[in-house]
């Protein structure tokens, strides 16, 4: 007769709990959208626009087109949605797609997967900066953006570029883990601390920004397919 002994750390992987993720998907077509300029922090206040169920161009027949106008050189907007609530899940996926046909009007891109934990607030920001060419990662203790090495080119336009964006948060602090465009994935590894609040909360929320450029140029891109995952 022959004994099998399995090692330790083996009989741990099958006794441990599956953690099974939440995801809420096609948010782009959802109700219960804000915008605001003011609260971009760019350069004046820019008119802006979201329309849904937009059918060409779509991935899934369902686009929401983002306009962002205006005279004001660097003038932003900011597109922000709660999609659930939930203070233990430590970590998140934001996946979306977006499509331009004009990718020279912007100066960059952000997009945000924020969670609040009592009193504080931990923000996943990430800016894609066609200035610096690449991705910027938010101190939100601090206030500042801080560059990583992951590039970001301005997308190729009437194409969809589709960008996934990875964190988590342990010993109190935010970490940065990866962003992967069209299937190029760059581990960033940045952590910073969260903000501390006057106010507890719960919930979970998601932002999509636009950038102007310095000659304020009109533009809309569509995004299609947003879907965020905690677990």
């Amino acid at each position: 007769m022959r004994t099998y002994l399995f090692p330790l750390f083996a009989i741990l992987f099958f006794l441990a709990p599956v953690v099974k993720a939440t995801t809420v998907s096609n948010i782009d077509q959802q109700s219960g959208w804000h915008s605001c300029s003011a609260c971009a922090n760019g350069g004046g206040i820019a008119p802006h626009s979201l329309t849904q169920f937009i059918s060409s161009p779509s991935l899934d027949g369902k686009s929401a087109k983002f306009h962002l106008g205006g005279s004001t050189p660097l003038s932003d907007a900011l597109w922000f949605k709660r999609v659930g609530y939930n203070s233990t899940s430590t970590h998140f996926s934001y996946d979306l797609n977006y499509y331009y046909k004009n990718p020279s009007a912007p100066s960059g891109m952000e997009f945000s997967t924020s969670q609040h934990v009592g009193y504080k607030w931990y923000r996943w920001d990430w800016q894609c900066s066609f200035f610096y060419g690449v991705w910027r990662t938010w101190d939100n203790r601090n206030s500042k953006w801080v560059n990583t090495s992951a590039p970001c080119r301005r997308p190729t336009a009437y194409r969809w570029t589709h960008t996934v964006f990875e964190g988590h948060r342990a010993n109190g602090k935010i970490y940065f883990d990866a962003v992967t465009v069209n299937g190029h994935r760059y581990y960033v590894g940045k952590s910073f601390y969260p903000k501390s609040l006057s106010y507890s909360g719960n919930w979970i929320t998601i932002h999509f920004q636009l950038n102007g450029n310095r000659t304020q140029t009109d533009f809309d891109v569509w995004g299609d397919k947003f879907k965020v995952s905690y677990w």
